[in-house]
């Protein structure tokens, strides 16, 4: 079976060599350089020398684009297989470094203070990526603290950071930290034979680790209030449900989070953190 990213190269480079020489076939369609910028050109038979100026100038400008155009589309034909590089991309540069090669380093933190109305400044981090690979140069990556966990977890090559950064964490930051290691307490959920290990319906890019099992038993409580099983397989990392989890939770009240109980995001059936086991 052949793979998205060895359909997408080979007909990649088939329009490209077309779209270059420039077939009879491309020509009827309209897919030459002239007919696609026709309104900019303007006409040759009025400025021969200026109309030949602009058409050498953007034949040149878009055909050194194609690479560009191949990687933009690798991301959507294949984006599981980009996993394994960090990117950078900016108006004209594009900066990949393999993971397995590189080390992420917080290098600055700034804070911002957007509008007078907000009621804490935000956080700007600047990452250095370096690779040991000579060919490889360094680049910059800056993003907000609020997106630094995500990141991380992202990230196969460890982060570290500077002496002198600090990164705040926000209160829903803080209460993952501790509902994954309430999880990890858990008892352990047994995949069935056959059964296949499906992407995360959450981020689509990690595969479901979570199966939720009724583990806990509200004693004389209101049966409205009781913790319901759910029948849904596995569909969820940690990552995500833990998200949803502190989505549904009251704002104003953080004491409350770790006892409460929310729908599950599919089925709707009533479950607490007890209830959340890991997939082996």
């Amino acid at each position: 079976m052949e793979s998205p990213e060895l359909t997408f190269t080979l007909a990649y480079i088939v329009f490209s060599l077309c779209f270059v020489s420039t077939p009879n076939e491309f020509r009827s369609a309209g897919l030459t350089i002239q007919n696609l910028f026709s309104s900019w050109l303007g006409s040759e038979d009025v400025g021969f020398i200026q109309y030949h100026v602009r058409r050498t100038s953007i034949t040149v400008l878009v055909h050194s684009a194609l690479p560009l155009g191949y990687y933009m589309g690798m991301c959507i034909a294949a984006p599981e297989k980009n996993l394994g590089y960090i990117h950078q991309v900016t108006t004209y540069h594009v900066y990949m470094a393999l993971q397995s090669e590189c080390h992420v380093t917080v290098t600055e933190s700034r804070q911002h203070q957007l509008s007078p109305d907000s009621a804490s400044p935000t956080q700007i981090l600047t990452l250095r990526v370096d690779s040991i690979n000579p060919a490889v140069r360094p680049f910059d990556i800056r993003l907000n603290s609020t997106e630094h966990a995500e990141f991380r977890e992202k990230l196969h090559a460890p982060i570290r950071n500077s002496a002198n950064v600090v990164i705040h964490q926000t209160i829903s930051e803080l209460f993952l930290e501790i509902f994954r290691a309430q999880v990890d307490l858990n008892q352990l959920y047994t995949l069935p034979s056959g059964q296949e290990m499906e992407p995360c319906i959450g981020c689509m890019q990690v595969p479901a680790s979570t199966k939720l099992v009724r583990l806990c038993h509200t004693e004389g409580g209101d049966n409205e209030s009781e913790c319901q099983q759910c029948f849904c397989r596995p569909m969820w990392c940690l990552s995500c449900l833990g998200r949803w989890f502190a989505s549904r939770q009251d704002q104003q009240r953080p004491e409350t989070w770790l006892s409460s109980r929310v729908p599950c995001p599919t089925c709707r059936a009533k479950f607490c953190i007890l209830d959340i086991c890991m997939v082996h």
